[in-house]
């Protein structure tokens, strides 16, 4: 299903064919897999638990919050190359919102956009990742990864700061006991060439060392004329294993992305709305080809240590130290001529930021019982440091005209500094949580109290300095029941706090915003079929948000509110021997209940879509039959639209349907000696679907979505 940007989709087929594979699922029965690890790894699309949700080893089924692992068999599958990409079929989750831009990872969750505050909701290793202010963010190849996590709701009182719609939270590839010898070719369309290796196992015979390597290289053509990226990421690592109660892990991270391709929106006119000049290509850019300097590197070096004084009670040190710079300077679009609706604005737009993190995390594990309730309990201290420059500058740049460019002897003025800043955040909580268990109840309940400081120097004025200092207690409290046949109904309410970085009209910090939320659902592990399967619903608040002060338009007030409530459904797993599915539907009512203008209370915030779902399903050729080793894949994702503009004076983009699609072989099933080799065929967009993914205002524009590629893969285990 693909539609224009003129016309909306008919999205009840596709949601009423979701939700009967989600009932019908149960029917069916399956042998279970075998699942390992304790960050949610399996060898399969189904991960039994997760740390990344209580930072204890607890099965999803008992923890009563909605989580979702996407684990490394589901991204190898769908071959995906970005965070946006793994994201796609989960439910709770827009992602991929600026389209075909692979530079920046941006997707909301339940309703809530990803901020850029220095601060983010996306942590790895169980240790923030934290962002610059504008160009400066951090970005994993996901080949380095083992899973992700996506924790929907509040999650403050284990990470601390964060949006009230959840976190993103990523596990490196890190040493294990089994030998890995893994290597990668793949290319495809737009001129796309990869390679990547992993490599890992035992660096001693008694296995008391362990080691891995990781690492990839690509290059590609940009979806917009005349643009490329490149990259290359390497993460090795050690573990240390002295005798059975201590384990020590070391790792470092090196990504350099030499060239990182365009960032630039194009016109409302010709993408999401009519344009008398016709429909802009997908592949149409505002910018200069010659033009376009876009660059990152990115170094971190970690540990993790940990110490078993007995079978109970044990202690676990986190801590990474890395540093991230970022240089741009490219033209953008500034806005469309309203006399001829071709000719565009167009402006310079110059970055250059650099900062550094220390991000630690120590925590204490313990069990005991009291009576017949056994507990399981954690405590724990974090701190993290964001010390950073960001330097941005701005220019004039010659007009084009959008539907025949001439990028030949383009007309830049001198660039003007327009800010230099000299940024310093830390974060320092105090949490702990106790997971009770009595008979078949279990009982999930956690503090943390935060202290956070953020410091901005004005370098071009230096008396021009603003220092706020917050602090916060949030609260959780879950509650869920074991059924003998794998249901769990659960109820959980939490909290979350966020810092904003904005002031009044006379120079006053603003107050954390504060979130809040109730949710109700039911998870269904099978115990004939390897499955997992969850409705959940929600209602979420976040209040003291910004909205436009009233008497001044440039300032802002703290009087906004915004409301979100829905319902989600997941599915997936092995559900017979031949076929496994991966299924997210996810509606939502998200609006504003308080803004300083009253007529903006009721509507919905921008980019954020209020029905979207995806339904991928996998096919394997049994064994003894003359296409054994063969297995396919198809897969449709839909959202029915998002709001741009403004909040006072909004416009609505099109729903569309995306289809992607995979086939491979397995090349022992062809000769013996081929045992270990695979080929893959991966599609996305398979239809070539012409959609825009979100729209910011008039004068900002929007994105396409991800044009159609085509990517063929060799890989080979030996």
């Amino acid at each position: 299903m693909c539609t224009s940007a003129r016309t909306r989709p008919q999205l009840k087929p596709l949601a009423a064919a979701l939700i009967a594979a989600l009932w019908s699922l149960p029917a069916l029965s399956e042998d279970t897999l075998t699942v390992v690890g304790s960050s949610g790894d399996a060898d399969g699309l189904l991960a039994k638990s997760t740390r990344s949700a209580t930072k204890t080893d607890t099965p999803i089924l008992e923890t009563p919050q909605s989580v979702s692992v996407i684990t490394r068999k589901q991204m190898d599958m769908q071959n995906v190359h970005s965070l946006n990409d793994a994201l796609r079929y989960t439910p709770g989750v827009a992602a991929g919102q600026w389209g075909g831009v692979s530079a920046f990872d941006q997707f909301s969750i339940r309703g809530f956009n990803y901020g850029s505050t220095g601060f983010n909701d996306q942590f790895l290793d169980g240790l923030r990742m934290n962002n610059g202010v504008v160009y400066g963010f951090q970005q994993v190849d996901p080949f380095l990864l083992e899973d992700i996590s996506v924790l929907r709701g509040p999650a403050s009182v284990l990470y601390g700061l964060a949006s009230p719609g959840g976190v993103i939270a990523m596990n490196s590839k890190l040493p294990v006991a089994q030998s890995i010898r893994h290597v990668e070719l793949e290319a495809g369309n737009r001129e796309y060439q990869r390679g990547s290796f992993d490599f890992g196992g035992k660096a001693t015979d008694d296995g008391r060392i362990l080691y891995r390597i990781v690492g990839t290289a690509d290059t590609k053509n940009g979806q917009e004329y005349g643009t490329s990226a490149r990259r290359w990421a390497l993460a090795p690592s050690i573990t240390f294993l002295p005798d059975d109660y201590n384990k020590l892990t070391l790792y470092a991270r090196a990504q350099r992305d030499p060239r990182m391709g365009a960032q630039t929106s194009l016109p409302v006119e010709g993408t999401a709305k009519y344009n008398p000049n016709g429909k802009l290509p997908t592949d149409a850019y505002p910018g200069d080809p010659h033009h376009n300097t876009f660059s990152r590197r990115q170094a971190a070096v970690g540990y993790s240590a940990e110490h078993f004084f007995n079978n109970d009670w044990s202690v676990l040190l986190n801590g990474r130290y890395s540093e991230n710079t970022s240089k741009y300077h490219a033209t953008i679009f500034g806005g469309l001529h309203q006399d001829d609706m071709r000719t565009i604005d167009r402006a310079q737009a110059a970055s250059d930021e650099h900062f550094n993190t220390i991000n630690l995390d120590n925590q204490l594990h313990g069990r005991f019982s009291t009576g017949e309730v056994d507990h399981q309990l954690l405590a724990g201290m974090s701190w993290d440091r964001f010390n950073g420059h960001a330097n941005y500058a701005g220019g004039a740049a010659s007009p084009l005209d959008i539907y025949d460019p001439d990028y030949r002897n383009p007309v830049y003025g001198p660039l003007q500094d327009y800010q230099n800043n000299r940024i310093m955040n830390t974060q320092t909580g105090l949490y702990a949580q106790d997971q009770l268990s009595w008979q078949k109840w279990r009982g999930t309940f956690g503090v943390r109290h935060d202290w956070s400081s953020q410091r901005n120097t004005n370098l071009m004025d230096k008396s021009d300095r603003s220092r706020q200092r917050d602090e916060a207690t949030t609260w959780r409290a879950g509650i869920n029941y074991l059924f003998d046949n794998g249901v769990a109904p659960y109820f959980t309410w939490a909290q979350s706090f966020q810092p904003t970085n904005s002031t009044d009209r006379n120079g006053r910090m603003f107050d954390p915003s504060r979130g809040e939320l109730y949710e109700a659902g039911i998870k269904y592990r099978p115990t004939f079929m390897d499955a997992f399967f969850s409705i959940a619903a929600f209602n979420l608040t976040q209040d003291k948000t910004l909205a436009t002060d009233p008497r001044f338009p440039q300032a802002f007030v703290q009087d906004g509110k915004i409301r979100s409530r829905g319902v989600e459904l997941e599915a997936r797993g092995q559900v017979t021997e031949q076929f496994s599915v991966i299924g997210a539907m996810t509606w939502q009512d998200v609006e504003y209940t308080q803004y300083s203008d009253r007529d903006v209370v009721g509507r919905r915030p921008l980019r954020i879509p209020s029905r979207y779902g995806s339904l991928w399903v996998n096919w394997q050729a049994p064994e003894g039959i003359a296409v054994s080793g063969l297995g396919a894949g198809v897969g449709g994702r839909f959202s029915n639209g998002t709001k741009g503009g403004t909040m006072e004076n909004q416009f609505s983009t099109a729903g569309y349907g995306v289809m992607d699609a995979e086939v491979h072989y397995d090349l022992g099933h062809l000769l013996q000696s081929l045992k270990g080799g695979r080929v893959q065929l991966n599609v996305d967009n398979l239809t070539k679907c012409d959609y825009v993914t979100s729209c910011f205002t008039y004068s900002q524009g929007c994105f396409w979505g991800a044009g159609r590629t085509v990517v063929g893969k060799v890989i080979w285990d030996f």
